[in-house]
Parts: structure tokens; sequence; C-alpha cells
């Protein structure tokens, strides 16, 4: 080696080593910045891991989750696919087809439902099924808060999703095919237990699961409005069933869903730490992907995993996780607004202004400081967005049954919700979007208007027209009406 050569390889050691210490000093800053933020925020009372979050959990006296994977099991392979039956379909603004009340059930186009079908055909069908809808009736009679102990929440979750929401369907499709059929009390009962299956893993900490909370009670809360134009309901009957969806708060189920997004970081952080290169790089390619991991090793994967990698967990990763858990911490506040009874713009905007911050880094050269973030956070101002529809929705049904309660009780409607209160109604429903209580009048000709001013809290005195050409529906108008049936 020449003179020259070993001035070049010294020096290049030396810059090299100046870099490392540079790096390593820096990184150890933005821990000690990374250990200080959950010191600040466990004084908040913040509760950042799981084991925090789930302490004392025990397992459920019923497994819920064994009972909904067995009875999905039984149901499977059937010609009527009770997830393609049409319910509550808008015909026009602020109005809906009753579905139990139509000539023959009425299918979302598609390959696994005939449009040729008839009510006698979806009933024999469901009667033939009646073994594990009873099952799982009985079931979610005490419906399990959680998915029971758990040492890995990442990895070892036991919730079968899939199982939950063809259950959903098929207490669904009962329920309107019992109203056709005249059964009211059946009806009721699968109704209860569609409202069972929304408070099923209410305690559990994963934004997906509560995300499946939300999805059902939907689902439920349209079969409920179809139920509410039947005849024949007792006022005990309605009391049942306005009992049956008061447990379910769907705000704080998100929020409980956000609370463990952020723990779920914290555990992706840890395995980021104690894993090479290449092991962190196999997992994220599996998340990335969405499928088998590639078996051959690529020159982008080699430089991600012996090159890039590393350098991220020397010199980024503590500025990362502190990111993640200010940004989690932002979402987790905006929603909290809303349950504050702050105006929904606002905590929207919050959501938003969380989803800008993060695309403005994804997009600039800085991303490569982010690696889990940008990878890890999950799309808040939907999550959000849609709780918030679906918990007013829910609000509003309750009132409807109240109503209705009322009506029966006194042979007329109320002037007023205030009226509801405290015999109907603990208090007069909310509405989150608008801030301020749910809208009610009379109608001169008979009837009620019950409304939300919608996604932008302007009341417009409960107009269902879109404010632009686009298909009905309760969220399309420039107010969300609760609706009247079609053919009245």
């Amino acid at each position: 080696m020449t003179k020259l050569s070993r001035i070049i390889l010294w020096s290049s050691t030396v810059i090299l080593a100046c870099v490392l210490l540079a790096l390593l000093g820096d990184s150890s800053r933005k821990g000690g910045s990374l250990e200080s933020y959950r010191a600040e925020l466990r004084a908040q009372g913040e509760k950042l891991t799981f084991e925090e979050l789930t302490c004392g959990r025990k397992t459920n006296r019923v497994d819920s989750q064994v009972a909904i994977t067995n009875a999905a099991a039984k149901l499977g392979g059937v010609g009527l696919t009770p997830g393609y039956l049409k319910v509550r379909e808008y015909v026009g603004p602020g109005r809906a087809s009753v579905t139990w009340k139509q000539v023959s059930p009425t299918w979302i186009p598609s390959a696994g439902a005939s449009r040729d079908s008839t009510w006698e055909e979806f009933d024999t069908q469901m009667q033939e099924a009646q073994g594990a809808l009873q099952e799982i009736r009985q079931a979610l009679k005490e419906p399990a808060a959680d998915a029971g102990p758990c040492t890995n929440m990442v990895l070892g979750r036991r919730v079968n999703f899939v199982a939950i929401r063809t259950m959903a369907q098929w207490l669904m499709g009962a329920a309107e095919n019992d109203l056709h059929q005249g059964r009211l009390e059946a009806a009721l009962q699968n109704l209860e237990a569609l409202a069972g299956l929304a408070r099923m893993e209410r305690d559990e900490y994963t934004l997906v699961a509560q995300m499946i909370r939300v999805a059902v009670t939907g689902l439920g809360l349209s079969a409920t409005w179809d139920a509410l134009q039947a005849p024949g309901w007792t006022e005990p009957q309605l009391e049942r069933l306005q009992k049956a969806w008061e447990p379910v708060d769907l705000l704080e189920a998100v929020e409980k869903g956000l609370l463990g997004a952020r723990a779920a970081g914290h555990e992706v952080f840890i395995n980021v730490r104690h894993s090479s290169g290449p092991q962190t790089g196999r997992l994220f390619r599996g998340v990335w992907n969405m499928g088998p991991v590639p078996s051959k090793a690529t020159v982008d994967n080699v430089l991600m995993d012996y090159l890039y990698l590393p350098v991220y967990k020397l010199a980024f990763i503590n500025e990362d996780e502190r990111f993640y858990l200010t940004t989690m911490q932002q979402s987790i506040a905006a929603l909290r607004l809303v349950k504050a009874h702050r105006p929904w713009p606002e905590a929207r905007q919050a959501t938003l202004n969380v989803g800008a911050r993060l695309n403005t880094i994804a997009g600039s050269a800085s991303k490569v400081r982010y690696f889990v973030s940008l990878i890890s956070v999950p799309n808040l101002t939907r999550a959000a967005e849609r709780a918030v529809q679906a918990e007013t929705e829910r609000q509003m049904t309750l009132t409807a049954i109240a109503l209705k309660r009322y009506q029966l009780r006194q042979g007329k409607l109320p002037p007023a919700l205030q009226a509801l209160v405290p015999e109907f109604l603990a208090a007069v429903p909310y509405d989150y979007l608008g801030s301020k209580p749910l809208a009610y009048r009379l109608n001169p000709g008979g009837g009620y208007v019950l409304y939300s001013t919608g996604e932008d809290g302007k009341d417009d005195g409960g107009d269902p027209n879109p404010p632009q050409a686009k298909s009905p529906g309760l969220w399309e108008g420039r107010d969300a009406v609760w609706p009247v049936p079609a053919d009245e």
C-alpha cells in the first residue's frame, strides 16, 4: 500500500468515526427527549403499552369468539348470502325503501344472489340455519368484552373478524326475514343479538376490532330502522330494543382503538430495536407486499437490510418513536374534543392536520428518518369520521325508538325531545356533528322530522337534499335526516 493510499484510508476511517460519533450523540440526545415525552404523557394519565392498558384482564366466562367461529363455519356454502341483501336502500332524499316490505328480497348485484329468489326460499334457508343462529343468539346474550388474556397483542390476536362480519350479516338477514313473515318477537331476538355483537370486543385495544364494531353497528341500525316500520310492536318490546343499543358507545370504541394503535407502535419499535436489519426488513416487506416475502434477495433489499436499517436504528429510531407518539397523541386528543362536545369541524381539522403532516414528510427527503411512523400510523381521519357518523346515527335510532314508545303510551308524539326525559331517555340525545342536541319538530300533517346537521356542522333546517348531484343517503344531504319509508 502506498503512502497516499494509507493517508486516504486513515482519513476515511477518521471521517467515518466522526460521523458515527455524531450520529450516536444525536441519537442519545433524541433518546432523552423520547423518555421525557413518555414521562410527560404518563404524568397526564396516559397508558402507553398493552401491559398497562390490559392490566387486570381476566378470561371471559363466555368465549364468544369460539361460538361465532363455530356458527360461521356451519353457515358456509349456502345459496342465498344475507350479506348481499339490500337494507334501507335510499330511493330519494330522506326516503328509503323498507326491505321486508318488498314483494321479494332485493339483492346487491353479484354472483352470490339470484334476482329471482323469493321470501319463501329465503325463509326456508333461514329455518335450516336456526340451529347455528340459536347458538349465536345464546352466546351474544352476554358477549365477551375482549379476546381474553394475550401476551403478544401485535402478532397474537385471536379475534376472528371474518366470522364476526358473517354473523352480523346472517342476523340482519334473519331479522328482515322474520319481519316479512310477521314474526316480531323472533325479529327482536335477532336484533338484540346484533346489538350484542356490536358490544362484543368493546374492551379490545386494536383499531381494527373497534372499526369492525362500528361496521356491525351500522348494519344493525339499518335493520333496526326497517324494524321500526313494522306495525304491532308493544312498548315493552321496544324498550328491550332500546336497551340493547344503549350500551354501544362508538366514540369510546374508537378511542380505545387509537390507544391500542399507539401501544402497537410501542411493540413495533421494540421489535425493530432488537432485530437485525434482515429480520426487520423481512417483517416490513411482508407488511408492504401483503403476501409471501420474496425468496430471492434483491439489490434494494440488501441495501435496505445492511445499510439503511442499521443507520436508521443508530441515528433516527428515537426521533421516529417520539414522532409516532406525538402523532397518535394528537389524534387521540382530536377524538376527545368530540367527546367533550367540541364542534366536529374543529376535531376533524385536527385529524386532517395530522394527515397533512404525514403526507408532507412522506414526500420529502426527511422520510428516511420516519421509517416506522410512515408505515404504522393508521388512517385517523377516516376512522374518527366513521365513528362520529355511526355514533350520531345510534343517537338518532335511540331517539326514534323512544318516540315510538312515547306514542304508544300517550297516543301522540311529544312536542319536543325534552318530553322523553327521563321516562324514555336518560338525557336529550346529542348530535356530535352539530355539537348540540339532535333537532326535532312535528310535521303539520303528522309525523316528525329528526335530524343531525351532518358533516359541516351547519343546521339547514332538516334538508335531506344533497348539495351536489350525487346519490341520496343519510350522510349525503345538507343535513342527516332520519328517513321516512318510501311508501309514505
